[in-house]
Protein backbone atom coordinates (compact mmCIF):
# COMPACT_ATOMS: atom_id res chain seq x y z
CA UNK A 1 0.00 0.00 0.00
CA UNK A 2 0.83 3.22 -0.67
CA UNK A 3 1.53 6.46 1.78
CA UNK A 4 0.71 8.97 -0.82
CA UNK A 5 -2.82 10.12 -2.10
CA UNK A 6 -2.77 11.98 -5.68
CA UNK A 7 -6.16 13.40 -6.31
CA UNK A 8 -7.36 16.04 -8.74
CA UNK A 9 -9.94 18.93 -7.31
CA UNK A 10 -11.92 19.65 -9.85
CA UNK A 11 -13.69 23.05 -10.85
CA UNK A 12 -17.22 21.73 -10.50
CA UNK A 13 -16.03 20.94 -7.02
CA UNK A 14 -15.88 17.64 -7.38
CA UNK A 15 -12.93 15.09 -6.80
CA UNK A 16 -10.92 12.86 -9.37
CA UNK A 17 -9.27 9.94 -7.16
CA UNK A 18 -6.36 8.87 -9.05
CA UNK A 19 -4.33 7.09 -6.44
CA UNK A 20 -5.29 6.10 -2.73
CA UNK A 21 -3.77 4.38 0.22
CA UNK A 22 -4.95 1.27 -1.07
CA UNK A 23 -2.84 1.34 -3.96
CA UNK A 24 0.97 0.92 -4.20
CA UNK A 25 3.65 3.28 -5.51
CA UNK A 26 4.00 1.26 -8.21
CA UNK A 27 0.68 2.17 -9.48
CA UNK A 28 1.15 5.69 -9.19
CA UNK A 29 4.71 5.48 -10.98
CA UNK A 30 2.94 3.69 -13.73
CA UNK A 31 0.33 6.80 -14.00
CA UNK A 32 2.86 9.19 -14.07
CA UNK A 33 5.59 7.53 -16.64
CA UNK A 34 2.69 5.03 -18.04
CA UNK A 35 4.21 0.85 -18.92
CA UNK A 36 5.79 1.53 -21.70
CA UNK A 37 8.80 3.58 -20.93
CA UNK A 38 12.13 1.36 -21.49
CA UNK A 39 14.02 1.33 -19.32
CA UNK A 40 11.80 1.50 -16.81
CA UNK A 41 11.76 4.33 -14.14
CA UNK A 42 13.27 3.67 -10.53
CA UNK A 43 11.28 5.68 -9.08
CA UNK A 44 9.35 9.19 -9.75
CA UNK A 45 10.94 12.22 -7.99
CA UNK A 46 8.89 15.40 -7.66
CA UNK A 47 10.74 18.68 -6.61
CA UNK A 48 9.10 21.74 -4.79
CA UNK A 49 10.74 24.87 -3.98
CA UNK A 50 8.29 27.00 -1.38
CA UNK A 51 8.19 30.78 -1.07
CA UNK A 52 10.73 30.43 1.50
CA UNK A 53 13.36 28.80 -0.38
CA UNK A 54 13.17 25.74 0.90
CA UNK A 55 13.40 22.67 -1.20
CA UNK A 56 10.99 19.91 -0.42
CA UNK A 57 11.27 16.62 -2.33
CA UNK A 58 8.76 13.45 -3.18
CA UNK A 59 10.71 10.04 -4.15
CA UNK A 60 8.09 7.46 -5.17
CA UNK A 61 9.42 4.08 -5.58
CA UNK A 62 8.47 1.82 -8.62
CA UNK A 63 7.94 -1.06 -6.16
CA UNK A 64 6.36 -2.18 -2.95
CA UNK A 65 8.19 0.48 -1.17
CA UNK A 66 7.10 3.73 0.81
CA UNK A 67 7.39 7.33 -0.89
CA UNK A 68 9.86 9.39 1.07
CA UNK A 69 10.09 13.40 1.59
CA UNK A 70 12.79 15.02 2.01
CA UNK A 71 13.55 19.32 2.83
CA UNK A 72 16.36 20.63 2.25
CA UNK A 73 18.39 17.24 2.07
CA UNK A 74 16.84 15.79 5.08
CA UNK A 75 14.12 12.98 5.64
CA UNK A 76 11.00 13.90 7.64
Amino acid sequence: MANLIIEAPLVDGSLMPYISELDSCRDAVLLVCGDDLRPPPNRVKIVVTTSRGKRVEISIPNGDGQARVTIDGEET
